[in-house]
């Protein structure tokens, strides 16, 4: 009797699980590498009709699938108790890669930089590389400066000078800081921009800013970027690029990497 009370109690268990979960039948044309939820499930085949998926949980899921040199596609499930198809269109074969048109006149980004600086106390003299500039306003602002690292002197009658660098890139407005009361320069802002990321495969796992993200269309986009230096990763069935990139003021980072041939990632700018 207790066995038999025991046996009740896994079967009623497995029941309520099996109530929980339902299968999906995913109808496609064989070898195509199948992911649920951005997991890989299998490799579709003829036997299954494409692959059949057992003990789904319940909910919403994502559906992908794919093939090397053919645009992937995803759908988007919602599995019930009862069985659930998803029936996949034929695969399209993945377009070039299209070569970086030129630059028109009206796309080139600014060559020259602008900095910003403010002080305490406000009035001072400021030299900026060679430039000698006198400050007798609240914001002193320098513009058409060549991009490179400059060295910034902060002088006034009465204070020890206090000095800094600052590194302008071009098209670029950094603001700086000098407090001679307490001996210190500070890089207030070095600006916001963004990044584009073209790819070959369409589908690949992105890596930027700490975060893990998954690029699932042809452009992946990030805005409101720090400007300066970040690691970059793009990584797809095994192969990986790593680089550092530059993300400049106002400017647009596009960076285009193809994984499928192992050629060298290419990064241009533009104006956002």
């Amino acid at each position: 009797m207790r066995a038999l009370s025991c046996l009740l109690v896994v079967w009623t268990i497995a029941s309520a699980a099996a109530a929980l979960a339902g299968d999906v039948q995913v109808l496609c044309e064989p070898g195509l590498q199948v992911f649920l939820d951005g997991v890989p499930v299998g490799v579709s085949n003829a036997r299954e009709d494409g692959l059949f998926l057992r003990r789904v949980a319940e909910g919403h899921h994502t559906i992908r699938v794919e093939r090397e040199g053919y645009v992937a596609r995803s759908y988007e499930v919602e599995v019930g108790a009862g069985p659930t198809e998803v029936r996949v269109e034929p695969l399209e074969p993945a377009p070039p890669l299209l070569p970086q048109a030129p630059a028109t006149p009206q796309e080139v980004a600014p060559s020259l930089a602008t900095l910003v600086v403010t002080s305490a106390p406000q009035n001072c003299t400021v030299t900026v590389g060679e430039r000698v500039e006198r400050k007798a306003a609240p914001t002193l602002r320098l513009a058409e400066l060549a991009p490179g690292q400059y060295r910034i002197v902060f002088s006034k009658d009465g204070y020890a000078n206090v000095e800094g660098t600052v590194r302008l890139e071009a098209g670029s407005e950094h603001t700086v800081h000098a407090d001679l009361i307490a001996g210190t320069v500070t890089v207030v802002q070095e600006g916001w921009g963004s990044l584009r990321i073209v790819s070959r495969p369409e589908f690949c796992t992105v890596w930027f800013l700490g975060k893990r993200r998954e690029k699932i269309h042809s452009i992946f986009n990030l805005t409101r970027i720090p400007a300066g230096d970040h690691r970059l990763v793009v990584a797809c069935k095994g192969r990986q690029v790593a680089t550092d990139i530059r993300i400049r003021n106002r400017q647009r980072t596009v960076v285009r990497v193809d994984l499928l041939s192992g050629q060298p990632l290419a990064v241009t700018y533009e104006p956002e």
